[in-house]
């Protein structure tokens, strides 16, 4: 047996490429793949179509040794992948028993007729190995010759991914005597463009571990990934690479760690709930453009009672005075979107709400209200903590962003600013 050298991935579908499904299937795999220890090159979706399919794998073998290929396995004419397979393959096919049996088991089950059209999808290329589909009725297929590989598996995402679990990634694991792991460094306060400056040389130089920054939604990524023969040594040189990456100037920027492949959901959120839970700190907020999109998000997740005190929402300016204590010669003077206004804001939040930390919120999120002093997009914010300073500052959003991006972004910025805080002050440290 040939270990495997490289992997790409077939999506067979019309409706894929006419934008009917959206194909999450092929981030799944590439994930699942990188687990492994087998490199991905390419990712290809190709119609319902046998001669371009058999092209496709053409090109692909070319390639790598491996192909998975996802979908075109039903019962209908237009499901062409199982059989251009196997011509492929030049394998001939043959009615499996037990796939048959658990497909009529399926339909009685269900209370519905087995079709005739139903028996294609009992028939397999000869010598193939079966993955039995506990959840729908198209097997998936495992198929060796000539130290190629292919898998075939059903294109439902939830019947690819349990069978994929529980079936074929066992049948793969024994083709990669390694693994892949990857940290995720999120960066707040610099572009991707500057990270790379910064770090250049370690991209440059390093192979195994790999260090590539990506642009996120909300913050800039630097992904290392190292290779090895089990995931603790693989862990172990990536760890080593975050260290020295927070030698750099970049480490500064540094306010979260992941170790999820795609970098995780809610990555803020979860870093500051994670951060004050650990110190014993509580949380609040003071939001006028935001609307409470900073206590929603936080609350999106569980463990979010034991931080956040509460939130006030100070969308007018005779809440920010009355409630808030926003003194009447500022708004005046600087107008509510000015540091000075977010400056007292947050303080005003840390009285009412009683909490360690509060932050403020204030901006134009457009699409109108904007001036040539204060365009759409300025947003003004601060941090004040119990004991210690308030500290302000302004982001100048560009124009063209939707109003909901622009508040999901300011959002985003006061939570990174309340982690930053929290770490420079040294709050509830021991």
């Amino acid at each position: 047996m040939q270990n495997v050298i490289s992997a790409e991935i077939i999506s067979v579908g019309t409706e894929l490429l006419l934008g009917d499904i959206t194909n999450t299937n092929t981030a799944y795999l590439a994930r699942r793949l990188a687990v492994l220890g087998i490199p991905l090159y390419r990712q290809t979706v190709v119609g319902d179509n046998a001669a371009r399919l058999t092209q496709a794998l053409e090109e692909a073998y070319s390639r790598s040794n491996l192909v998975i290929l996802t979908g075109g396995l039903g019962p209908t004419c237009d499901d062409i992948t199982k059989e251009t397979v196997a011509n492929y393959f030049s394998l001939p096919m043959e009615e499996d028993a037990p796939t048959r049996e658990a497909i009529e088991s399926y339909f009685h089950a269900k209370g519905r007729s087995f079709t005739e059209n139903n028996l294609k999808q009992c028939l397999v290329p000869v010598g193939a190995t079966v993955f039995t589909n506990s959840w729908g009725t198209a097997p998936g297929i495992g198929i060796e010759q000539d130290e190629k590989y292919a898998v075939l598996l059903p294109g439902p995402p939830h019947e690819l991914k349990l069978m994929f679990e529980e079936t074929v990634l066992p049948w793969l694991s024994r083709l990669s005597p390694y693994t892949i792991y990857s940290l995720n460094l999120h960066l707040s306060g610099i572009g991707e463009g500057a990270a790379e400056a910064i770090l250049r040389d370690m991209m440059d130089a390093g192979e195994n571990p790999t260090v590539a920054p990506y642009a996120g939604e909300d913050d800039v990524r630097i992904r290392i990934s190292a290779r090895a023969e089990n995931e603790t040594k693989a862990r172990e040189m990536c760890e080593d690479a975050a260290r020295k990456i927070r030698k750099t100037p970049a480490g500064k920027y540094i306010y979260a760690c992941t170790d999820t492949p795609e970098g995780a959901a809610a990555v803020v959120e979860r870093t500051l709930l994670a951060l004050f839970g650990e110190r014993g700190l509580t949380f609040g907020a003071a939001e006028s453009c935001t609307g409470g999109t900073v206590c929603q998000r936080i609350t999106a997740l569980p463990g979010a009672s034991a931080v956040l005190q509460g939130g006030i929402v100070s969308y007018s300016n005779a809440v920010k005075a009355e409630v808030l204590g926003v003194e009447r010669k500022v708004l005046d003077t600087f107008g509510a979107v000015s540091e000075e206004c977010a400056a007292q804001m947050a303080q005003g939040a840390l009285r009412s709400l009683g909490c360690d930390v509060a932050i403020s919120v204030t901006g134009i999120a457009g699409p109108d209200g904007g001036t040539s002093e204060k365009p759409v997009g300025t947003v003004c914010f601060a941090v004040s903590c119990a004991g210690g300073a308030t500290h302000t500052c302004t982001e100048h959003y560009r124009s063209g962003l939707t109003r909901e991006r622009i508040r999901r972004l300011a959002s985003t910025k006061a939570m990174q600013l309340a982690i930053a805080a929290v770490k420079e002050t040294g709050a509830g440290e021991a």
